[in-house]
């Protein structure tokens, strides 16, 4: 039995596992454990295969960010306890967290494939960079480096 991966960075904790069910459309569970408040984690979509995701916050909030591949659509939506997110594979998918402890559970459509990952910089999108810098103001924005320079 292989052990469960973690990987752990300034922003807090992911961790990946198998999640591969008979009766369901999901392949990977993941948990993303942020510490902090404004943590940003995106702008991430992979292409083979492409995932289609659905995303729910389990404590704190956070906002949302959907970038459409194609038309450069935002949609942002601000997710809770109360609800949850579906992804289509379009969109470059992303979020900013609104408090510490801020924990996502992602289920994906397919395992990560790393040769097929990418991301775009947030700050590239009008839109996006709007939001984020309303919200953050003068504070500090906790991004990886990989973010930060997006692949």
């Amino acid at each position: 039995m292989n052990p469960i991966p973690i990987f752990k960075d300034k922003r807090g904790v992911f961790i990946p596992y198998s999640y591969k069910h008979n009766d369901t459309i999901w392949d990977q569970m993941n948990i993303s454990i942020n510490t902090k408040k404004y943590t940003f984690r995106g702008m991430h979509y992979q292409t083979n295969p492409p995932q289609l995701k659905q995303v729910k916050v389990i404590q704190g909030r956070a906002i949302d960010f959907l970038y459409n591949l194609k038309t450069h659509e935002v949609k942002t939506y601000e997710l809770d306890l109360n609800n949850d997110l579906l992804i289509d594979p379009k969109y470059a998918h992303g979020f900013l967290t609104l408090e510490d402890n801020t924990i996502f559970t992602y289920k994906v459509s397919s395992e990560y494939n790393p040769n097929s990952e990418h991301s775009i910089v947030w700050d590239t999108i009008p839109e996006i960079k709007k939001v984020i810098n309303d919200i953050v103001g003068d504070n500090k924005l906790i991004i990886s480096k990989k973010d930060k320079i997006g692949k």
